[in-house]
């Protein structure tokens, strides 16, 4: 099954944001195969993030969820990354006035096995429109 998430041009307000961020991590996967992320990669989603303020909450690299900063988010980001595929696809995105939940069907793959979740993410932003908070809920369905 391909990446099955539509462009952020079809989308305005925070959504799109989300939709961008959700590219943006993308394209970070597939930017780690070639090697280590740089500065310049993360730009694209750096520019969406308010990261003095970032928390995400939830399961990231293990079964327990955790509350992390956004330098140990791209930490946790570039090393699942380097050997790792993502792909989604889009059920449902509601928007309210100051946050977003997107829910997806998520497929991670890493050494031939591929992790199939439903997921619930609630994207909360600051007054500059800028992520400030995930809290993201996972529900796996099975392993490929």
């Amino acid at each position: 099954m391909a990446n099955e998430m539509p462009e952020s041009t079809e989308f305005n307000g925070l959504t799109r944001k989300v939709i961008e961020y959700s590219e943006a991590f993308a394209a970070l996967v597939e930017k780690a195969k070639n090697g280590p992320l740089t500065e310049a990669d993360w730009q694209p989603i750096e520019r969406l993030v308010n990261v003095d303020a970032y928390k995400r909450v939830g399961v990231f690299l293990g079964p327990q969820a955790e509350v992390i900063d956004w330098p140990t988010y791209r930490h946790y980001v570039s090393q699942y990354a380097a050997g790792s595929s993502w792909e989604g696809t889009l059920r449902h995105v509601t928007e309210q006035p100051g946050r977003v939940i997107l829910e997806l069907e998520e497929r991670n793959s890493r050494d031939g096995l591929t992790d199939v979740s439903n997921t619930v993410t609630i994207y909360e932003f600051d007054q500059a429109e800028k992520l400030r908070q995930l809290d993201v809920y996972v529900m796996p369905l099975e392993k490929r």
